[in-house]
């Protein structure tokens, strides 16, 4: 979802009270069609939204409800 919008290039990292998510620069290194290797940009356990970001490509934070 979220790579056929950002080629990888960004993420939508969820904060830690789970009610907003801000964009963020990443680094994605090998990859196959389930499994991305994150090289650069999350910190171990940050959750991170992978659904579609085709309405959301032009925000830099979401507020989650």
């Amino acid at each position: 979802g979220f790579y056929s919008t950002t080629g990888g290039q960004w993420i939508f990292v969820v904060d830690k009270s789970g009610k907003s998510a801000e964009r963020r620069n990443i680094k994605i290194g090998r990859q196959n069609p389930q499994y991305y290797e994150v090289l650069e940009g999350l910190n171990p356990g940050e959750k991170v939204i992978t659904s579609s970001y085709d309405n959301y490509k032009d925000y830099d934070i979401l507020m989650i409800e």
